[in-house]
C-alpha cells in the first residue's frame, strides 16, 4: 500500500511539474500592448473610459453611421470582406477590437456587461457619431448591442444580429473553466487553440483568406487575451439574455437577424425564441451557412447586411 501511495503522488507531481511547464511556455514570450507596438501597426486608436480602443472608420464622415461590433474570440478583421459592401451601398462603417482583443488594451476586467456597454458608449462619444445609429452585433457582438440597445434604446434606430448569442440555453451552467486557478490553466494553456480553429476550418475549405491565420496569431500573441476570453465566459451572460431582449422587443427599434441554418455554436433553433421576445424582427436565414459566416460566406452577410439597412 505505501508503495501504492508513493507512487501515485510521484504521478501527482510529475503532472503537476508538466503543468507549471505547459502553463509557462503558454506564458512566455508574450508582449505587452503599448503605444510603440501601436506605431508599428498603424491605425486608429480611441481613448475611452476603460483603455484605447482599436478602430476602423470607412466611407464618408456624413454618411449614416454602422457600427459592426465582432463576437467572443476573433477580432475586427472578420468584418474586412464585409466592409467593401457596405460603404458601397453609401454607409459609414465603424468597426473596432473589444477589449481583450485584436489591439485595442486589455483591462484586467471583469469583462461583464458595463464593460462591453462602457465600450460601445465611449467609442459613440469619441467618434461624435450621431444617434439614433445602427448597430450591427456578430455572436457575442449581437447579445452586447441588444444590452446595449436595452439600456440607451434612444440611441439605437436599428439592429442587425448576425448569429446572435443570447439564447444558447443548453450551454452547460458549469465548467472547469469556472473554477479558480483550473480555469486560469485551461485558457491559457488552450484558448489560442481552441480560438483560431474556426477560421482554421474555413481556411482549409477554401472559404476564408489565408493570411487571417497570421492576422489572429499577431494580435493573439499580446498578454491579456486568453484572460479576457476567461473574464467574458465568467462575467458576461452571453448565453441567456432574454430578459435584455425582451426589452428591445417592447421598443420601436427595427430589429434583423441573420442567422445560419447549419450553425452549431449558435444554434438556429434560438432564432424562434427570440422572435418571441422580439415581435418586430425579420429574419433572413442563410441556408447551409455555419456560424463563421462573417469571413466564410462572407459575400452572402454582405448581400444580407445591406438588405436590412436598406429596409430598416
Amino acid at each position: 500500500m505505501r508503495r501504492l501511495i508513493t507512487y501515485v503522488i510521484r504521478a501527482l507531481l510529475v503532472v503537476l511539474v508538466l503543468a507549471a511547464v505547459a502553463f509557462a511556455v503558454a506564458r512566455g514570450g508574450l508582449k505587452e500592448v503599448d503605444q510603440a507596438t501601436r506605431d508599428e501597426w498603424g491605425g486608429n486608436y480611441l481613448e475611452t473610459d476603460h483603455g484605447i480602443l482599436s478602430y476602423t472608420r470607412e466611407g464618408p464622415v456624413a454618411a449614416p453611421a454602422v457600427i459592426l461590433v465582432h463576437g467572443f474570440s476573433t477580432p475586427k478583421f472578420v468584418w474586412e470582406q464585409v466592409i467593401p459592401a457596405v460603404v458601397a451601398a453609401g454607409y459609414q462603417v465603424i468597426s473596432f477590437d473589444h477589449l481583450g482583443r485584436g489591439f485595442s488594451d486589455r483591462p484586467e476586467g471583469p469583462y461583464d456587461s458595463a464593460l462591453y456597454n462602457s465600450e460601445l458608449a465611449g467609442l459613440i462619444k469619441g467618434l461624435n457619431l450621431n444617434t439614433p445609429l445602427t448597430l450591427v452585433g456578430y455572436s457575442m457582438g449581437g447579445a452586447n448591442v441588444v444590452d446595449y440597445a436595452a439600456s440607451h434604446p434612444e440611441q439605437v434606430k436599428q439592429l442587425v444580429l448576425i448569429a446572435p448569442a443570447g439564447y444558447m440555453r443548453n450551454a452547460p451552467e458549469m465548467s472547469p473553466l469556472a473554477m479558480p486557478v483550473v480555469g486560469e490553466w485551461l485558457a491559457t494553456v488552450f484558448g489560442r487553440r481552441y480560438a483560431r480553429q474556426g477560421i482554421e476550418s474555413e481556411i482549409n475549405a477554401g472559404r476564408a483568406p489565408a493570411n487571417m491565420l497570421e492576422k489572429f496569431d499577431q494580435q493573439a500573441a499580446f498578454a491579456g487575451y486568453t484572460d479576457a476570453l476567461l473574464s467574458t465566459l465568467r462575467y458576461f451572460p452571453m448565453a441567456d439574455l432574454s430578459d435584455r431582449y425582451r426589452i428591445v422587443g417592447g421598443t420601436d427599434i427595427d430589429v434583423w437577424a441573420i442567422w445560419g441554418t447549419s450553425d452549431t455554436v449558435v444554434p438556429f433553433d434560438g432564432a424562434s425564441l427570440m422572435m418571441e421576445d422580439v415581435p418586430q424582427m425579420k429574419l433572413t436565414e442563410l441556408k447551409g451557412a455555419n456560424h463563421n459566416m462573417t469571413y466564410g460566406q462572407a459575400d452572402d452577410v454582405a448581400t444580407a447586411l445591406v438588405h436590412a439597412l436598406k429596409e430598416g
